[in-house]
């Protein structure tokens, strides 16, 4: 089943895609004395085999060892030494080296294995480093992943690789080796262990946090109880794809203490357990074994992103960063010496010639403030030394650190249009402005004035013409440099409308007109609310409303007004009317109209008024069709008519004048009488003299007395009337006869 598995893994290996760590194990970089010098130990660091420091490092080459370089940042480490339980170019995705290996054996691996429970304890394919070297403090320290192809398939099972750090020396109190008889060899610790703990990192102490396939949880509790919380340090490639290996750790760091000025060996060992299969490797990170050191970094610009080892007249203060590393117990005091062509001069205080570490203290900082002499010149020249420094255990050497001092280089910025043109026809037009920074030192940032967006692009669309501004810095700016651009907008006139207010009677029509002037170019006109898009718009309201609209000229500016279309109340007319007891046909009218402003009456006989209340005597009793016309103050009128009825129990009608001059028209003078049994009448002249009389002769008088034509002027009449209750009524008055 393991084998099955293994080739699957080869498998997934070949098609992984693009290759991540390079692995060279090329002479010299499968020597491990090469690897060791070149790769894994800082500078000033002499390393050497056994407890001789003058022999040097003497071990064979071998192709489980390399070099490696990473380019995946998913890789905590970006270059070292690669140790394999295979040959070492496996390490690579997708690689497939022969390597045949064979059984091993150390007792400090079986310790580890004996430390995690585990049953087995043949090894197999070990990969083996060692060397010794000087504690020149109290710490000794260097990174390391581990990874494995026992990953994820064999997690909480019997079968893990092992690995381990081994540190050997005075003061170290681990687990004791013992030689073939039993004796005690010497104590050794192991440095690779999980942060905090004594735990050494296995399969079965670092994973996924739960078991594989049928293997039982037991097994990593025994190999470490906290193994679920310790997956943390944990990651599966997956589609990391940086190595050739199914999982591996975060960057771990081993750590020991140590007694400054005496020497210690360390061994680095790597072995598959129990068979060839399901390889395991350690990646150390280059450099990273560190021990106390003394050195000066290269000069950083304070607040700024220039290149390390320069500095810019009249810019920020620059520093260099002091550094000790390891034991800090004693007081370490440097002196240092300034050469080059850079003098005091170009600095505004004076440069420190000693800088004091205190017990505890690990940094201090040398500041260099450079002027600007406004000379336009070459790079100069100053060279920082350090002298040697003495410690309790160790003499550090001297150091040097050369900066170049420089001419500062102006930044300015120019405003272009990107888009659009600089002169609008119409205000709110857009037009886009790009500034471009150029020169200057580091980095370089603006805003814009108007509204402090910090982007090189501003979208603009000005009301007016309008300057827009630019404020730009560098990192060595103490007050900003300004450019500015000026968008014209031609002169507009602003666009306007009128309101109104119009009034009608109900159920009229009205004609709207929208007003506008001003704006630029056509004007077009949109009644809102299901208008029409023209300038009039004739409606007939049932009630008073806004009529609203909009105006848009060719900027697309918009104006809006309306039109109040008020309908007034419409007049109602109406009237009553009274006839005199008296005189049935004497009747009077009352105007009951809602508005009587302007009245005109209609009898229904001919006659009309245009009196508000008038009184109208009849000629004779009959049906009248009166009507009243109102008219408002606003031109609304309404009108009425209805019959009247006059009615009377008897009737006499006597004329008041008559008018016998052969002309045809009123030519006899008549009584005439309704409702009556009978009645007679008589003429009288201005004496008194009867000169007619009749019983209801329907010819009545011609206006001749004795066959001779009466003279015109006034006579009297006199009539008797016989009516149907017994009565006898009398009526006396005067007439006219006109000639």
């Amino acid at each position: 089943m393991r084998k099955l598995t293994l080739f699957l893994a080869l498998v997934l290996g070949f098609t992984s895609g693009a290759q991540n760590i390079v692995v060279n194990s090329t002479a010299p970089r499968n020597s491990p004395m090469w690897l060791v010098q070149n790769v894994l130990v800082g500078p000033n660091i002499p390393v050497w085999s056994g407890s001789n420091p003058g022999l040097p490092l003497v071990q064979p080459a071998s192709v489980q060892i390399g070099k490696f370089v990473n380019t995946n940042t998913a890789f905590g480490l970006d270059s070292g030494i690669v140790m394999h339980t295979d040959n070492a170019l496996n390490a690579m995705p997708g690689a497939s080296q022969s390597f045949s290996g064979g059984p091993g054996t150390s007792p400090h691996l079986i310790s580890v294995l004996n430390t995690i429970g585990s049953s087995n304890s043949t090894l197999n394919d070990l990969s083996a480093i060692q060397f010794s070297f000087y504690a020149t403090g109290d710490s000794v320290e260097f990174k390391y992943i581990f990874a494995s192809n026992e990953y994820t398939g064999y997690t909480c099972s019997p079968f893990n690789d092992v690995f381990g750090f081994f540190l050997v020396g005075p003061g170290i109190n681990g687990a004791p080796i013992f030689n073939a008889n039993g004796s005690v060899r010497m104590d050794s610790i192991n440095l690779a262990t999980i942060p905090g703990t004594t735990t050494p990192v296995a399969i079965n102490t670092i994973n996924q946090g739960f078991p594989s396939g049928s293997y039982p949880a037991s097994n990593c509790i025994s190999a470490n109880p906290n193994y679920v919380a310790h997956s943390m340090y944990y990651n599966a490639n997956g589609s990391f794809n940086a190595i050739n290996f199914n999982g591996f750790t975060d960057v771990l760091k081993a750590k020991a203490g140590v007694v400054c000025g005496y020497p210690y060996t360390i061994k680095l060992l790597i072995a598959d357990v129990m068979d060839g299969s399901f390889n395991s490797a350690v990646f150390l990170g280059a450099r990273s074994f560190k021990l106390p050191t003394i050195n000066l970094s290269s000069t950083t610009n304070s607040g700024a992103s220039f290149t390390d080892s320069v500095m810019v007249e009249g810019c920020a203060r620059s520093y260099l960063l002091f550094q000790r590393a390891g034991a800090t117990s004693d007081t370490l005091t440097a002196q240092f010496q300034y050469v080059g062509t850079a003098g005091a001069a170009d600095f505004a205080s004076t440069l420190p010639s000693s800088l004091t570490l205190l017990p505890g203290q690990t940094t201090d900082t040398l500041w260099f403030e450079p002027v600007d002499d406004g000379i336009v010149e070459a790079p100069e020249l100053l060279r920082v030394r350090m002298l040697p420094v003495a410690s309790d255990c160790a003499v550090y050497p001297a150091d040097s650190v050369d900066i170049w001092l420089r001419d500062r280089v102006p930044h300015q910025a120019l405003l272009t249009l990107d888009q659009g043109d600089d002169t609008l026809a119409c205000p709110g037009s857009s037009a886009v402005l790009r500034a471009t920074l150029t020169g200057g030192e580091g980095v370089r940032w603006g805003y814009w004035e108007h509204d402090s967006t910090q982007t090189v692009l501003a979208a603009v669309a000005p009301a007016q013409t309008t300057t827009y501004r630019y404020l730009s810095w560098d990192e060595c700016s103490t007050s900003p440099r300004t450019d500015s651009i000026t968008i014209y907008v031609d002169p507009y006139d602003s666009l306007r409308t009128e309101s109104d207010t119009l009034f009608l009677c109900p159920g009229d029509a009205v004609t709207l007109q929208a007003v506008a002037s001003g704006g630029r170019g056509t004007r077009s006109i949109q009644w809102l609310g299901g208008g029409p898009t023209a300038s009039s718009w004739t409606v007939s309201p049932a009630s008073s409303q806004w009529f609203r609209y909009k105006v848009t000229d060719n900027c697309l500016i918009e104006a809006r007004d309306s039109i109040y279309a008020w309908v007034v109340p419409q007049p109602v007319a109406s009237f009553g009317y009274l006839q005199d007891p008296g005189n049935p046909l004497d009747v009077g009218f009352t105007n009951y109209s809602s508005d009587t402003l302007n009245v005109r009456w209609f009898f229904g006989d001919g006659d009309t008024s245009t009196r508000v209340h008038p009184r109208h005597v009849y000629g004779r009793p009959g049906t009248y069709w009166v009507g009243l016309s109102v008219r408002d103050s606003m031109g609304c009128s309404d009108s009425l008519a209805y019959p009247i009825d006059l009615k009377m129990d008897h009737y006499v009608y006597i004329p008041s004048a008559f008018t016998p001059n052969g002309d045809a028209v009123n030519e006899r003078f008549n009584v005439v009488a309704t409702g009556v049994v009978k009645f007679e009448w008589a003429v009288f002249n201005r004496w008194g003299l009867q000169i007619f009389h009749s019983d209801e002769d329907p010819n009545g008088w011609n206006g001749t007395y004795g066959g001779e034509k009466v003279p015109a002027g006034p006579y009297s009449y006199k009539v008797f009337i016989w009516l149907p209750d017994g009565l006898v009524e009398e009526r006396r008055g005067m007439f006219t006869v006109f000639r």
